[in-house]
């Protein structure tokens, strides 16, 4: 299910008061809850008018009653710059791609990226509201976050010759499915003979000139792979300095914790051949 920007309040074209206030704006923040906020880790992007009402949004969103775990905050018009930080919060996690504004308006720009990077915007005026259109998101995503935050099916992937048309973030590349399957959201790392380099989560997957959600094996398809975090970022510049047509496989980014989330929870959907490939990762990203 494709992740439309849902808004309730008014769109504008303006751009917020700038840095400048938004830094002011912080410095007069409530320790408090700045100090809770960064002990989330992972979560949400909450945005509200003032700093009143953001204190108001995060205290709600981290209530016993609501628990939707906030990562970011921000102040004001929600511009391309909110909408590219909650991509980055998201990595693989779907779920957490998604913008809860209390109050704001939204720039058409911000709109236009929102709809290319696939983050949820939810806006409105009553906190409920927003929590009832986050449940629903969740929902029409098929996600139970509680199940899938850290369940990652096994997928190898063969770079297809002369089809690397971006070596750098975003890194865009044409690849063939050879084990597993892939999906929008999985983190991904390329095996080389010097070591696995973690580039970054398939931002989409293009077939037949068209996106699609999932590719299966044998599927021959182009994939856009953009870095989470500074640490992807260089792997993915080191990607494109080394690049090696001798070195052509991506491989998901499994982790042990996504191999205790799929014995858990998706044994039932694991075949002989993914348990085989979920064995041979193991080995090649070096998880003990």
């Amino acid at each position: 299910m494709d992740r439309d920007v849902s808004t309730t309040s008014n769109y504008s074209g303006e751009e917020s008061s700038g840095t400048a206030k938004r830094e002011e704006d912080f410095e007069s923040f409530g320790k408090e809850i700045y100090v809770d906020f960064k002990r989330s880790g992972e979560g949400v992007l909450a945005v509200a008018s003032t700093t009143y009402s953001l204190n108001e949004l995060v205290e709600f969103l981290e209530s016993p009653t609501v628990k939707i775990p906030v990562g970011a905050l921000d102040l004001g018009t929600i511009t391309p710059v909110e909408i590219w930080k909650a991509f980055e919060l998201s990595d693989w996690k779907r779920h957490f791609s998604t913008v809860l504004a209390f109050d704001v308006d939204v720039t058409p720009e911000a709109i236009k990226l929102a709809e290319q990077l696939h983050v949820k915007v939810i806006c409105g005026g009553m906190l409920e509201s927003l929590h009832d259109q986050f449940k629903e998101h969740i929902e029409e995503l098929g996600e139970d976050p509680k199940m899938e935050d850290e369940a990652i099916f096994p997928g190898i992937l063969s770079i297809l010759p002369n089809a690397v048309f971006s070596k750098e973030d975003p890194i865009v590349l044409g690849v063939l499915v050879v084990e597993g399957f892939i999906k929008v959201g999985v983190p991904i790392s390329y095996v080389r003979t010097a070591g696995c380099l973690d580039l970054g989560h398939i931002a989409w997957i293009e077939k037949h000139r068209q996106p699609v959600d999932v590719a299966s094996l044998g599927d021959t398809v182009i994939i856009k792979i953009v870095a989470s975090n500074p640490e992807e970022k260089r792997q993915a510049l080191s990607f494109g300095s080394h690049y090696d047509t001798s070195d052509d496989i991506l491989v998901a980014r499994i982790s042990r914790g996504s191999i205790f989330a799929l014995r858990d929870h998706h044994k039932d959907k694991l075949s002989f051949s993914d348990v085989k490939v979920l064995s041979d990762l193991k080995r090649v990203l070096n998880i003990k």
